[in-house]
């Protein structure tokens, strides 16, 4: 298992220069776009099978192999209606979870390779359009891939008759609202066609049916701007980077109880202890680790098990998960069942409300959580709380409600004795801890910038929690 600083740094796709491209010129000169002029020269199906043997996984949250969906929607011959299938291709670049950051500081640092990884795709899946679907709010990296996309328009690289090869490959952008279930790839095809972000029911899987009923691929932006590299170096130099379960590398966002915090690539397979120590530089002076909370949509990592490896088999059996690579650590001065209250204040927040055990659930559940910090919780509170987060693993139309689920569920398993401590005394560790909802980052002091005004704003907004039956 590889530790060593340089050799991971060596190891590095997506951020291999820690200079940003500014102009189409600067991703050329590093050889920017071989990979498209190589795979236009290929047959769709050809590309395909380089997808599939690089093992690319989905960098999103789910880990799906991409070249697996991307052969279902290729394959795909029944449209809407019957009619001759009109495919698209979706890049998911909604990230509205708390911890991650990675998508933007990847356009802020290239946006071309997401574009030269869509033209790509399109010509593999064979798409009539690719759309880019950013929430509006990101003004910075819409303006930066606005720039960017004009500049490839202009060489021949997106639009009309792409290198001169007869293909047309459209591309657009599709602004979203601030809302989490926007990155629900289902939801995410609802707001495209003009509807809110809510979850469409289980088992209408885009690849079938898709956007306006048509097979669609949804990829994370993280994703999509790998492939150029595969297809320019190959699926076994890929694989030669992390491990058989997990080629590749990943950008992982670290917040928290740590003196670096920052945006680090890492090959998949790296220790979350090495991304904490090494390039975290570890606790604050005369504290030790508690906890690390992967994003709201895995379960907490105890300080025992934070020499697993960064990748999905490793994560899954301790058992958490990846997620969207976004890592807070909290020390032993923080109170984990408080962050865990904020996170699940988050989703409760960000339940659509079209699944009432989901709305209702997260609730709850939230309720309970603020009655055990407050000291006014029972051994029935508890019970409560675990009871819910058990019924609720799902029930929705989407994820939510089982990130809520496994996430509580967790500290109540892995910390039992803060537990313990809040019923006889309420929260003792007053420290005041921050949502990880990034607005921004400064690489050069290794700050992020958060949206302290989160739950204000919902308010203001309408959003409420649900709290039926306490």
């Amino acid at each position: 298992m590889i530790t060593d600083r340089k050799t991971l740094n060596d190891q590095r796709i997506l951020l291999r220069d820690d200079m940003p491209y500014t102009t189409l010129e600067d991703y050329l000169k590093i050889g920017g776009f071989e990979g498209l002029k190589k795979a236009i020269d290929m047959t769709p199906e050809q590309i395909i099978d380089v997808i599939k043997k690089s093992f690319l996984r989905g960098r999103g949250g789910a880990g799906f192999p991409a070249g697996i969906k991307w052969d279902g929607v290729r394959n795909n011959q029944c449209g809407a209606h019957g009619l001759e299938p009109q495919r698209y291709l979706v890049c998911n670049f909604s990230e509205g979870e708390p911890g991650t950051y990675k998508d933007r500081y990847l356009v802020n640092k290239n946006p071309y390779a997401l574009i030269e990884g869509m033209m790509i795709a399109s010509y593999a899946i064979g798409t009539v359009n690719a759309i880019i679907c950013i929430k509006e709010i990101y003004k910075k990296e819409i303006s930066i891939l606005n720039r960017a996309m004009q500049e490839c328009r202009l060489a021949g690289f997106i639009g009309d008759n792409v290198l001169g090869k007869g293909h047309d490959f459209p591309l657009e952008i599709f602004l979203g609202p601030d809302s989490y279930l926007l990155g629900e790839d289902r939801a995410q095809l609802e707001v495209i066609e003009g509807k809110p972000p809510w979850p469409r029911a289980k088992g209408i899987i885009p690849v079938y049916v898709g956007l306006y009923d048509q097979p669609t691929v949804v990829n994370n932006a993280e994703t999509l701007s790998t492939v150029s590299y595969i297809m320019k170096n190959g699926p076994e130099w890929f694989k030669s980077i992390g491990t058989a379960d997990s080629p590749g590398t990943m950008i992982f966002t670290l917040t928290g109880d740590i003196k670096t915090p920052g945006m680090y690539e890492l090959p998949l397979g790296t220790p979350l202890s090495t991304l904490i120590n090494e390039y975290g530089g570890g606790p604050l002076m005369g504290r030790q680790i508690q906890a690390v909370f992967s994003g709201p949509t895995n379960a907490v990592i105890p300080a025992d098990k934070i020499d697993t490896p960064l990748d999905y088999g490793s994560m899954r059996k301790i058992p958490s998960g990846l997620g969207s690579g976004g890592y807070t650590v909290l020390d032993n001065t923080a109170c984990v069942l408080t962050m865990g209250m904020m996170f699940s204040r988050f989703l409760a927040l960000e339940s659509c409300g079209q699944c009432t055990s989901c709305k209702t659930g997260t609730g709850r559940i939230t309720k309970n959580l603020e009655l055990l910090e407050a000291g006014e919780g029972t051994e029935e509170t508890v019970l409560a709380i675990l009871e819910d987060c058990q019924h609720i693993k799902g029930s929705g139309h989407c994820y939510l409600c089982t990130e809520e689920g496994i996430e509580i569920g967790s500290i109540f398993y892995n910390f039992p004795d803060v537990i313990v401590e809040h019923l006889e005394y309420g929260c003792l560790k007053h420290r005041n801890l921050v949502m990880p909802k990034i607005k921004d980052y400064d690489e050069a002091s290794h700050t992020f910038t958060f949206d302290h005004k989160y739950f204000e704003n919902c308010a203001s907004l309408g959003k409420h929690i649900n709290y039926p039956g306490i």
